[in-house]
């Protein structure tokens, strides 16, 4: 990922030690530096987020088995226990981008993620069905909150060569994650019980949110945008490209007063012209991915093992899928820095849709099975993380973290259905290979969601850019 400046661009004849300029364009100034140790730190702690996320997320579809064992309860009666810590998700993703559009970035993603530590090593003390569910919903207003405002942050700070493949790239963090719980679940569970996942899945992320209080900067174009810590920025800059910023520098980018003009209504301005029917379109395309997603996520374990396999055979083929995914993502990241995103993303979710036929109509044995789950969870995660990639790209900076939270949020609830709907259609006793076929329909949808999108964002993907004079010089309080 790391990259040399352009043999023709300015940047290169630039000393090390260069002369501070009156005025400094942060846009331009973040796309034009190489992929350096700043840039590796913020990657590193956003994708360790995502690997946290990950691994609680999923926690109680590995240990799902496990529970209906040791409460003797119907596979069912989980249904509620995982429809909450979505439904926590999809909260905690609506509300967390307007705070962070509001408040910072580095405030929202700390408080979270110390947030839902808490919540998930309360949660490994739970007593009853409805006890868990509570906490599982307040462990996921922290997940849902953290996710898309880390992948925001990663995306504000990446050149712009490399944005889509920053973003996907924190998002391997969350399959990585989700693919440690499945193999972490298939010993740790047999041997100190299933309240050792959720204790893991507690403790780390308490721990973390202490160093991200040490070492986490706020986003240099969220402070730009918002008048924000002049004191702040330059220590960004210059940790960035020493000596390029002192006390007198003026940072100017083309998106400053257009914030100041509508920062009361970052909500409805993603819902109206020009952004409404990409805005939609974000929607659809990740609800309908998330219900696929989280349909395999809360109930592959389970229809694995009700096939004829052990439950340790279940988790490692629910882990495989998650390491397909986290390649797939790296993969999806780099396709959309050289192609048209849309048309990446029609290409990936095909392709999740041939796997899911293949699955429904086959009988492989476990080493198959685990071929057929890893190239779907190639294809799906990859899908899922492209979504936030296409409007972290889209949206301009003083509504990006609404925008793409919203996207977020709104999808969570098509993760609320798949992990529903799932709980129905075992309840019917549908077998495995219907349950898979019934998967081709989502992803059809969503197919048609970047079509859409594709059609009405142009070649690029991005927002129309909006021109703007110059701000003034306004100096507020420092905010770290």
């Amino acid at each position: 990922m790391v990259s040399p400046y352009p043999d023709s661009h300015p940047s290169l004849n630039r000393p090390t030690n260069m002369i501070p300029s009156k005025q400094l364009d942060i846009q331009d100034f973040l796309d034009t530096r190489p992929f350096a140790g700043f840039q590796w730190k913020i990657l590193l702690l956003c994708l360790t987020v995502l690997v946290m996320d990950g691994f609680d997320v999923v926690a109680m579809g590995f240990i799902a088995p496990a529970l209906i064992v040791d409460w003797q309860m119907p596979r069912e009666a989980l249904g509620p226990v995982l429809s909450m810590g979505l439904f926590g998700l999809a909260i905690g993703a609506l509300s967390g981008g307007p705070l962070s559009d509001r408040f910072g970035r580095r405030k929202v993603i700390i408080a979270s993620v110390f947030f839902f530590g808490l919540m998930s090593l309360l949660s490994a003390w739970s007593t009853s069905v409805v006890m868990l569910s509570a906490l599982r919903f307040l462990t996921g207003l922290g997940l849902g909150a953290s996710q898309p405002n880390a992948a925001t942050l990663a995306s504000e700070y990446a050149p712009k060569k490399y944005r889509a493949l920053m973003v996907t790239v924190v998002y391997c963090g969350f399959t990585l994650g989700a693919a440690g719980g499945g193999f972490l679940a298939s010993w740790l569970i047999a041997t100190h019980g299933w309240q050792s996942i959720l204790v893991v899945g507690g403790v780390v992320p308490i721990a973390f949110a202490f160093v991200l209080m040490a070492v986490l900067p706020e986003s240099a174009k969220f402070l730009a945008v918002k008048h924000g810590g002049r004191d702040a920025l330059r220590r960004i800059v210059n940790d960035i490209a020493p000596n390029a910023a002192n006390a007198s520098t003026e940072y100017v980018t083309a998106e400053r007063i257009h914030a100041g003009a509508v920062k009361k209504n970052v909500i409805g301005l993603i819902v109206s012209r020009p952004h409404a029917v990409v805005t939609m379109a974000l929607w659809v395309g990740l609800f309908m991915n998330l219900l696929t997603v989280y349909f395999l996520n809360s109930w592959l374990p389970i229809m694995v093992k009700d096939d004829g396999f052990t439950l340790a055979d279940a988790a490692l083929v629910g882990a495989m899928m998650q390491v397909g995914g986290t390649l797939g993502n790296i993969f999806i990241g780099w396709e959309m820095d050289r192609w048209n995103p849309s048309k990446v993303m029609i290409g990936t979710l095909l392709g999740a849709a041939v796997f899911t036929i293949c699955l429904g109509n086959l009988s492989p044995g476990l080493y198959g099975l685990m071929g057929l789950c890893f190239m779907l969870g190639f294809c799906i995660n990859a899908s899922n993380t492209g979504w936030t990639a296409m409007a972290a790209a889209y949206y301009p900076t003083e509504m990006r973290a609404t925008g793409t939270s919203w996207m977020t949020g709104i999808g969570r609830f098509g993760a609320i259905f798949g992990a529903t709907i799932g709980a129905v259609l075992l309840s019917l006793n549908w077998e495995f290979g219907q349950l898979f076929l019934a998967l081709t329909v989502p992803i059809g949808i969503a197919v048609l969601a970047a079509w859409v999108k594709g059609r009405h964002s142009g070649g690029t993907g991005k927002a129309l850019p909006v021109t703007i004079s110059a701000p003034s010089n306004r100096r507020t309080a420092s905010a770290r």
